[in-house]
């Protein structure tokens, strides 16, 4: 059986596309899909596996990032007309197809909260939209099953939405669609993955379901990381990867930690030349595991059971160790940092609502000293 329902319906098989895609819009009752994709691999796949008579409409968007603004408008004026939206390829391509989905929704709350930079916590008065089928094909996407997306605003910022509706109708987790992703993007999608899972199970909120799910998504991304980035074809691995990012959007609704707080940061800071997402976690991760050892020394021990790592094994030591074996930047340095912008950077830290679930509530003077760690 490839159906897994939980928070919504997920088709989690290889090759699973052909089959489910076809199923969820005859469930829908959807012939005219808006089509959303970052890239020409898996949309012709994908526009070979819509039923016959569908007629498709196709948007693009950027291939990596958070989804610019004005993408996300363009998005949603191309879904005038149609009855669904699937979404296939990474973050930004998902969250746009998301938006898309929402904003058809007839509604001006949702679309006024993109452009104002607001929430959607609480905005009334809107339908459900239209509904969407995710498809992601990296682990960056959270298997695209977040009822979450960010914008990058014309002026700059970083923007959350959340709202319950942006959770699509169903997610078709298709290992298959990911074997030409490169080892470095590999890398920094699976690091991401196993990231969420290590910072909802640290976390201060109590959540046992979500730390349950997080540990298990942690073991699956630790064992076959390595595998995947050094053989993007190891269909056993980058399944492995796709279910660990399954588990880390299930579970994130606990709250997440420093990494993300500062990652989130330093993307808003460099704006349009942010790195991919995931790829200042090998950076930050040891810097902010010191910070909470104090804090979490108890969970530590929990993570370093579930890992099999020695008895006794420093886990900070652990994980410093596999991120230098990954094709990804180790320190900050690159960036160019300077000393009015890590105070920047710093303030939007303590400021993100990733912070309040951090093992340790960290003030921007600690931020500082963890980004000074890592440059």
């Amino acid at each position: 059986m490839s159906l897994i329902t939980y928070l919504t319906r997920v088709h989690f098989a290889d090759r699973v596309l052909e089959d489910a895609l076809e199923a969820e819009m005859a469930m829908l009752g959807a012939r005219r899909p808006l089509v959303v994709a970052d890239g020409a691999d898996a949309l012709d796949r994908l526009m070979l596996s819509l039923p016959r008579g569908a007629r498709a409409e196709a948007a693009f968007v950027a291939a990596a990032g958070p989804v610019r603004e004005h993408e996300a408008a363009a998005v949603a004026t191309a879904a005038a007309g149609c009855d669904c939206v699937i979404a296939v390829g990474g973050a930004a391509a998902i969250d746009a197809g998301k938006l898309a989905g929402l904003a058809a929704a007839g509604s001006a709350v949702a679309v006024a909260a993109l452009v104002a930079g607001e929430r959607l916590h609480g905005a009334g008065g809107a339908g459900a939209g239209l509904p969407v089928i995710a498809v992601p094909t990296t682990a960056d996407s959270g298997a695209g099953v977040r009822a979450a997306v960010r914008v990058l605003s014309a002026a700059g910022r970083h923007v959350w939405l959340r709202d319950r509706r942006l959770v699509p109708a169903a997610a078709l987790c298709d290992p298959t669609l990911g074997v030409a992703e490169s080892p470095q993007a590999t890398a920094a999608a699976g690091l991401d993955a196993l990231t969420h899972c290590l910072e909802t199970y640290l976390g201060n909120a109590f959540n046992p379901p979500a730390d349950g799910i997080a540990l298990e998504g942690l073991r699956r991304a630790w064992a076959h990381l390595e595998r995947a980035v050094a053989d993007g074809a190891d269909l056993v691995a980058r399944r492995e990867l796709l279910a660990a990012a399954l588990n880390g959007a299930l579970a994130d609704q606990k709250g997440l930690g420093g990494v993300h707080a500062l990652a989130h940061a330093l993307e808003e800071a460099r704006g349009a030349a942010a790195p991919r997402h995931g790829s200042l976690h090998a950076a930050l991760l040891p810097p902010v595991l010191a910070f909470n050892a104090p804090a979490g020394r108890d969970r530590f021990a929990v993570v370093a059971e579930a890992l099999r790592l020695p008895h006794g094994a420093d886990l900070p030591e652990a994980i410093l160790r596999l991120t230098g074996r990954l094709p990804l930047p180790s320190r900050l340095g690159p960036l160019g940092l300077d000393g009015p912008l890590l105070d920047r950077v710093a303030r939007r830290a303590e400021a993100d609502p990733a912070n309040r679930t951090n093992p340790r509530l960290a003030s921007a003077e600690d931020y500082r000293a963890m980004l000074e760690a890592a440059l």
